[in-house]
């Protein structure tokens, strides 16, 4: 978690109901119940009242782009926590004396503590998982105007192309909830018409997972063959839009849990009557998601295809790059100037790639002993395993787990 340099003011509030009475505090939680990501905050949230004690939570079932709720002027709580992106919210922020943690990622200045997803490090994560796959042509589709989504085209672009050239496609509509409510059909028309136009193959990265359901649509009416021809990755990793998408969709996962959870400790904070930077605070992306819209390697090179296969279906079978060499009767010379010509990477570093990410799903998806991990992933020796995981991904494997497993993805429960 990293802080971004927007204004620097402390904020104090009031001592929480509970210093005054002995009370939980009461607190509005004003986030999004219909997407993946609001449902991952309340996740972060609970996980931090389960550990420090109980307030008296008030929310109803909400949308994205929902604005304040009347009775929210009359309320008489101790805290909030909100995701409303409407000009009305920061009309009410800046008149009422209620602590209140800021999440949304579209409106800033309010002058309380905001919290944020890093829109930068999104765009280059999913920038960086297109070039591992060889691509060479990107593009990007978002919302034009909207500061989280060109925020993440600007880094997209950058990365992959190394200068602002990428091809890009943004809606019409002014805001996600128009583009939902009346624009789908009439959006599908030029999306269709956008992708015929691109140079295959191609990796495109959409702003969100519902954007990358138009695009997988576009294609299938368009006849463009997902991912050999486009490869697509989204953002936010909706459960329900990358399974429901088809070819199930690829996703930057987001770190909304942790963010909630943040939250939650920032407002406690703020309601015990403490001062709380009002710095806002940026949270990088978590991982990708692989699914099959992006799971190719656009090379054209047979040997390095052929090599390709052979890693993906046997690395966890503990082969070496002897295997390989085996497997497409090459020299090691030639093997490996191909791989650094096309891949810019080793052989033995793809190999080690495609065991990593099979212990990070073993890790996620299972409650398998990190011994069963090491087997299963093709590591001789768990200690090694540890070591390698390290390296590559920043977490030990019960730090990913942890943050990963399949305890922070129990059904959503509310009742403080």
């Amino acid at each position: 978690m990293s802080a971004s340099n927007g204004k620097n003011r402390s904020t104090t509030r009031p001592a929480s109901a509970w210093s005054r009475n002995g009370s939980a505090p009461r607190v509005a939680l004003m986030v999004e119940t219909s997407q993946s990501f609001g449902r991952d905050l309340f996740r972060g949230i609970t996980r931090y009242l389960r550990e420090n004690g109980p307030w008296s939570v008030f929310f109803v079932q909400r949308g994205v782009c929902d604005r304040v709720p009347k009775w929210l002027k009359k309320w008489s709580g101790d805290g909030i926590i909100s995701r409303v992106n409407t000009p009305d919210m920061r009309h009410f922020a800046a008149e009422t004396r209620l602590p209140i943690i800021d999440l949304n990622e579209q409106l800033h200045g309010m002058g309380v503590p905001l919290l944020s997803n890093d829109h930068a490090a999104i765009g280059r994560m999913g920038a960086e998982h297109l070039l591992q796959r060889g691509f060479e042509h990107f593009a990007y589709v978002g919302y034009n105007g909207l500061y989280w989504s060109d925020s993440r085209r600007d880094a997209f672009a950058e990365t992959a192309c190394q200068s602002d050239v990428c091809d890009s496609y943004s809606c019409r509509a002014q805001a996600p909830q128009r583009f939902r409510d009346d624009t789908w059909e009439l959006e599908m028309e030029n999306v269709i018409r956008w992708v015929k136009k691109l140079p295959k193959p191609i990796g495109v990265m959409t702003c969100d997972d519902f954007r990358g359901l138009q695009l997988l649509e576009a294609c299938a009416i368009a006849g463009i063959a997902v991912p050999q021809e486009v490869a697509v990755v989204g953002t936010g990793n909706d459960d329900v839009a990358c399974e429901v998408a088809s070819p199930p969709l690829s996703s930057v996962m987001l770190n909304s849990f942790q963010m909630g959870y943040e939250a939650a400790v920032l407002l406690d904070r703020l309601m015990r009557g403490e001062t709380v930077d009002s710095t806002e605070r940026l949270f990088p992306p978590l991982d990708i998601v692989t699914r099959q819209s992006s799971d190719v390697m656009a090379v054209a090179d047979p040997l390095v295809f052929k090599a390709m296969g052979f890693i993906r279906e046997h690395a966890c079978d503990g082969i070496k790059v002897t295997d390989v060499l085996r497997h497409v009767l090459v020299s090691r010379t030639v093997l490996e100037e191909r791989f650094r010509q096309l891949l810019n990477r080793s052989a033995h570093a793809v190999i080690v790639e495609t065991r990593t990410k099979r212990v990070k799903e073993l890790l996620s998806q299972t409650d398998l002993s990190l011994i069963d991990i090491a087997d299963r992933a093709g590591f001789k020796h768990v200690e090694y395993l540890c070591t390698v995981f390290k390296r590559e991904t920043g977490w030990t494997p019960t730090e990913y787990r942890e943050q990963h497993g399949l305890k922070q993805n129990r059904p959503f429960q509310v009742g403080f």
